[in-house]
């Protein structure tokens, strides 16, 4: 009896390291006046993770919520139609709370354009993410790219997802290809640092 209680003790333990090790992030997004966005999405990217993507949408109080992050610094990506998209990073921590998102968007000139995911669910989404990276982990570059493009065509407002198809390209020793992808996340946001650095790496 005394072993099997050690032995639950230890496999608690385990439960709560592993429970721990997983950072949580929420948050607010709001328009200029403060009044709460429902359906903005929001999505974390980390290329040194696996999943280095996850993503979310907000309720009808603007809330949101993502849990399952890796300790590291995460790129918050955060869109919704007809606002300016807005991009920060956050240096996610597992062993305490992290600071709330507190975000308001400014009106847009133009929507972002809708794409035929667009009306699906941020869990369904992340299940394409999900499926698209496992591809990934098994090696299988191209079904992978072939994944996140598929993604990427459904839903445009995702840029993030060129970060990623730029890693798999330069994952399959693909420079030019890297390099296209990085350029268009560029050309989609100018101010994206990961991307301009990603360029300046690869000499383009």
């Amino acid at each position: 009896m005394g072993s099997f209680r050690a032995l639950a003790a230890v496999l608690l333990a385990l439960s709560a390291t592993t429970a721990s090790a997983q950072g949580r992030i929420a948050g607010t997004i709001k328009d200029e006046a403060g009044r709460p966005l429902k359906g903005a999405t929001i999505t974390a990217h980390n290329a040194d993770h696996s999943p280095s993507t996850y993503s979310a949408s907000t309720d009808q109080r603007g809330r949101f919520g993502m849990l399952g992050l890796r300790r590291g610094v995460w790129t918050i990506s955060i869109q919704c139609p007809g606002y300016e998209p807005v991009q920060s990073q956050i240096d996610v921590q597992t062993l305490r709370p992290n600071r709330p998102v507190e975000v308001r968007l400014i009106k847009g000139l133009e929507p972002v354009p809708a794409g035929p995911l667009e009306r699906l669910s941020a869990k369904d989404i992340q299940q394409r993410i999900d499926a698209a990276e496992a591809k990934a982990t098994s090696g299988d570059i191209d079904a992978a790219v072939i994944a996140y493009r598929d993604i990427l065509t459904g839903v445009p407002a995702m840029t993030s997802i060129y970060l990623r198809l730029g890693a798999l390209h330069e994952r399959k020793s693909d420079p030019a290809a890297a390099l296209a992808a990085y350029r268009e996340l560029v050309r989609l946001e100018p101010s994206n640092d990961r991307a301009l650095a990603a360029i300046q790496r690869l000499g383009g």
